[in-house]
């Protein structure tokens, strides 16, 4: 839900009908493609990399018929036989860029990699049990979460946790770079929206793509989760401060449009926060509970169970985030947390 002009991206389950894909040549070697998902943001940007001596692909989208139709046509488009792809890269767990794996594995006969924390990350919350679930419910009932909304997050953690079964064998992936035909991509972890997010960089071209950590007009979500980074908010000031060192002529995202000024977006996301980080400083005045705190700063919209998720767990950052920077504190009294001025 809006947290700024441009918004924030939430996982919308209601969307009925899916939009078609699309692809767009970026070189000679790496494409573009668009594959369909049942949320707002309407696409995933997976990408091909048709490499001298093999193909490898990065990350694969949400398990829906559409999407696996799409795939089918644009790979016979473009003339590539599924079993042609010999590599496959997962930027970060979040089931919009790994729901498909156990298909695309399955069609491709891939090796599937993702970064040491991304895989531990996508078989606790997706490796067939409620160890999340169970988890996330556990937290935000310590935050004065209300029941039956803690029941609606628990089913909505397990509801996804079934998209993505069944998990191919995943490997640590520890390259720090691909060789492309038109020179080397390095590879880097960058944390915040997913503690070990990777990221792309063809240095000659100033080319990165850099998935879900900056979007173009909307900001992705920095939220706190069990079994992850617990200062996520910190995390990402960090990533966003590297990003605007680093020389890049045109960033692609995962979802929207292209970012052709990527250190003017993350000084923008960055004052984005900040203002977040002020609006709560008021709030805590009257209010000193999560979930009484994410009402108010959310009063202004109807957020769906889904978004409700999102919503506690990004208000969880930001104050944890004024915790670590000892500008408030967090007390404990049975079992319960509020935080004080």
């Amino acid at each position: 839900m809006p947290f700024n002009k441009g918004g924030n991206r939430f996982w919308e389950v209601m969307i009925i009908t899916e939009p078609s894909g699309n692809h767009q040549q970026i070189t000679d070697y790496l494409i573009r493609i668009g594959i369909p998902v049942p949320f707002p943001m309407k696409h995933v940007y997976c990408y091909l990399f048709r490499m001298k001596e093999e193909i490898v692909l990065v990350d694969v989208g949400f398990p829906t018929e559409a999407a696996k139709r799409y795939w089918e046509d644009v790979l016979e488009e473009l003339s590539i036989k599924p079993t042609d792809i010999s590599k496959i890269i997962l930027t970060h767990f979040h089931p919009d860029h790994t729901g498909l794996i156990g298909w695309m594995q399955e069609r491709t006969g891939a090796r599937v990699y993702m970064s040491d924390v991304e895989a531990r990350m996508i078989k606790t919350v997706f490796g067939g049990n409620a160890k999340q679930a169970e988890a996330t419910y556990e937290l935000f009932g310590k935050h004065s979460v209300p029941e039956p909304l803690l029941t609606k997050v628990r089913e909505n953690v397990l509801f996804l946790s079934n998209k993505v079964n069944p998990l191919p064998e995943i490997e640590i992936f520890q390259d720090t770079y691909l060789d492309s035909p038109e020179g080397r991509w390095s590879i880097k972890t960058y944390g915040g929206h997913a503690e070990g997010h990777l990221c792309f960089y063809q240095e000659t071209q100033k080319i990165m793509l850099i998935g879900d950590v900056v979007l173009n007009k909307i900001t992705p979500n920095i939220s706190l989760w069990p079994n992850s980074d617990q200062n996520p908010l910190k995390s990402y000031f960090s990533t966003l401060s590297q990003l605007i060192e680093q020389d890049v002529s045109i960033a692609y995202p995962a979802h929207g449009t292209p970012i052709v000024n990527l250190a003017q977006r993350a000084k923008e996301i960055i004052e984005h926060h900040n203002e977040r980080l002020a609006v709560i400083l008021t709030i805590l005045e009257s209010n000193k509970v999560a979930y009484k705190i994410t009402e108010q700063l959310f009063q202004h919209k109807k957020l769906t169970d889904h978004q409700w998720r999102f919503a506690i767990a990004e208000t969880l950052a930001h104050l944890e985030y004024l915790v670590k920077e000892k500008r408030i504190q967090k007390i404990s009294h049975g079992g319960m947390f509020r935080y004080e001025l």
